[in-house]
């Protein structure tokens, strides 16, 4: 179900095309434009527009597919695994790590908890990590030079209800990329026409990430009558769920990774 070899997908582009022809049991039609389009055994065609809220540079393919886990830049020289308890906190958290993990690597300690008090009580960003923990952040002196591995750890009881997801769904398809992506969908002509969010680190969007990551129900409400697609996709960074509504059939969840 790969989509063709193509300079113009992102990543991201490329695993939401994989994902949505999996779900709906179709097959990436091939282009010369980077367009993506998937064709269905019967002969209909679905127009497929991607748009990514978040940072790119976090979004490799390997990770898109769940064949990895998430990966941050190595902020000095040591392999550092961090398990998100609280995804709400995950824009911060991204900020803070390079400076907690360089702390600790200074002071050869593996977690940010073993770090001298006083410069725990000294340095605001570590005293917030330390004493909220949002995070387990664990070193590995002996694994040099390798990204930092980010996984979703067990964490604080999840929105089942997803009532955060309501006020952020009119948020994330106003986003700026979400609104080049409508554009582009709108001016496509097919039997269907699908809107992929990639959903990552954004502060607007914390509490209902953190819903989608973990709950085990679908959204409580509809998107806004004003979106023009018969099909929208969530697709949160973190967890191995993704969200599907249609305009016949409502919301659905699926676990299209293997």
């Amino acid at each position: 179900m790969s989509p063709p070899a193509s300079t113009t997908l992102y990543p991201q582009e490329t695993a939401a095309a994989e994902v949505a022809a999996r779900v709906v049991g179709a097959a990436v039609q091939p282009s010369d434009t980077g367009e993506l389009t998937l064709a269905y055994p019967d002969g209909r065609l679905a127009a497929l527009e991607q748009a990514t809220l978040g940072d790119r540079a976090d979004l490799p393919l390997a990770h898109l597919r769940r064949e990895s886990d998430m990966r941050w830049p190595a902020p000095a020289r040591w392999w550092w695994q961090v398990a998100i308890h609280d995804v709400r906190a995950l824009p911060r958290l991204r900020e803070v790590f390079p400076v907690a993990a360089r702390a600790c690597e200074a002071a050869d300690v593996r977690g940010p908890g073993d770090l001298p008090a006083g410069v725990i009580m000294t340095v605001p960003d570590l005293h917030w990590l330390v004493h909220n923990r949002p995070a387990q952040l664990l070193g590995h002196p002996s694994v040099l030079d390798r990204p930092a591995t980010v996984t979703l750890g067990p964490g604080r009881p999840p929105d089942r209800g997803m009532a955060s997801v309501v006020p952020a769904l009119p948020k994330w398809l106003g986003s700026e990329a979400a609104a080049r992506a409508r554009s582009r969908l709108d001016r496509r002509r097919a039997a269907e026409r699908q809107l992929y969010l990639t959903i990552g680190c954004t502060e607007f969007v914390a509490d209902a990430l953190d819903a989608l990551a973990r709950a085990d129900g679908v959204p409580p409400v509809t998107p806004p009558e004003w979106l023009t697609a018969s099909h929208l996709w969530l697709a949160p960074v973190l967890g191995r769920t993704v969200f599907l509504w249609s305009r016949d059939d409502g919301w659905s969840r699926h676990e299209p990774y293997g």
